[in-house]
């Protein structure tokens, strides 16, 4: 069978997340419920929350949205910058940071009233970004790029191992321990604060080769994420989820209903017993034992648009946002979901 080489896949996977057309945006207080309820029409790739009340979207196009009441209006913060935006993390309601195309890397020190360009000492796609506190953080994207900071991001150096390979996640868990996964599978982690890494393996996803699949590689992972030092979840390509209970060690495959339709699970989150997993059409799976089982829920969602980047403060309220200006919040652990800005599929009932 046809295999997509590796520059080609990789190609393919920039594009997906960097390369989207997308509308004008508009910036409004939510309107009522209506199939058309939009903040943005724009492709919207992450999220975060420094509480219940304050959060912050990117996206396509230099794109920033702040929220101070919960999601209920939104307001576009200046980026200083004309380029796509990949992820941001807030670390408190004013400390926070973008990573994106060509080594960009953003600070505000005041919930995104002013964003400054800091010096990443790259020029590779940034995917995602993590800090522990205000001062230690990592990004890792395109090209085995790993680039960290001691001091908030006055100074970044690299990390990487000189590796051709593409990073989608990184977690720290503090300052010394935190993992990355990327495409074909692979997992490293760090116990020093990422100036070795150790390459991490889950057999569970690694195709046995014969002579009828002569090139077949192991499933690209997107989402990453630990509740601590041992307990840490994947997910990716073909509905794969993944998980491991001594901090990577050994890691083992996880059934879930989003394998039967082959779809990317591009995040996945656990908090206590309830955790989250959302990725193509809509997807959204939720657990109710702290990982161990899945149940496909994505009626709760009512969109069939690709769903990017999710985040949780609690057991209860999260957002999750994607495709066209998709913005969903739910405040009862993901048994429902609220349409703040996109396209929302009706109920028979409504």
């Amino acid at each position: 069978m046809t295999t997509l080489q590796p520059t080609v896949f990789r190609a393919i996977v920039l594009t997906a997340l960097f390369v989207l057309s997308a509308c004008s945006d508009q910036v409004a207080s939510k309107p009522k419920q209506s199939p058309y309820t939009f903040v943005t029409t724009s492709h919207l790739f992450n999220i975060s929350a420094a509480d219940p009340e304050h959060v912050w979207a990117v996206g396509f196009n230099s794109l920033i949205l702040h929220s101070s009441d919960g999601g209920t209006s939104w307001e576009q913060q200046q980026s200083t910058v004309k380029l796509n935006l990949a992820d941001i993390c807030f670390v408190d309601r004013t400390q926070g940071w973008i990573c994106g195309r060509l080594g960009t890397v953003l600070h505000t020190a005041d919930g995104g009233r002013n964003w400054v360009p800091q010096k990443s000492t790259v020029d590779k796609h940034l995917i995602d970004i993590t800090f522990v506190d205000k001062d230690h953080g990592w990004a890792v994207g395109d090209f085995g790029t790993i680039i960290h900071t001691a001091d908030g991001g006055s100074t970044w150096v690299s990390q990487g191992m000189g590796r051709d390979e593409l990073y989608n996640g990184v977690c720290f868990v503090d300052r010394n321990r935190g993992w990355i996964v990327g495409e074909y599978g692979v997992i490293y982690h760090t116990s020093d604060a990422g100036r070795t890494w150790v390459q991490q393996e889950c057999r569970d996803i690694i195709p046995e080769h014969d002579e009828t699949e002569w090139e077949s590689f192991p499933p690209t992972l997107y989402g990453l994420f630990f509740s601590d030092e041992r307990h840490g979840w994947a997910s990716g390509m073909d509905g794969t989820i993944i998980g491991t209970d001594n901090g990577g060690r050994s890691w083992h495959a996880v059934s879930n209903p989003a394998q039967s339709s082959k779809v990317t699970l591009y995040q996945i989150s656990i908090i206590g017993a309830h955790g989250w997993a959302i990725g193509q059409k809509g997807t959204f799976l939720a657990s109710r034992d702290g990982g161990r089982t899945w149940q496909l829920r994505s009626q709760a969602t009512r969109t069939k648009f690709w769903l990017r980047g999710m985040n949780f403060t609690d057991e209860r309220q999260g957002w999750a946002v994607g495709s066209r200006g998709t913005i969903i919040k739910t405040v009862n652990g993901g048994d429902s979901w609220d349409m703040l800005s996109g396209i929302f599929l009706k109920t028979d009932a409504e």
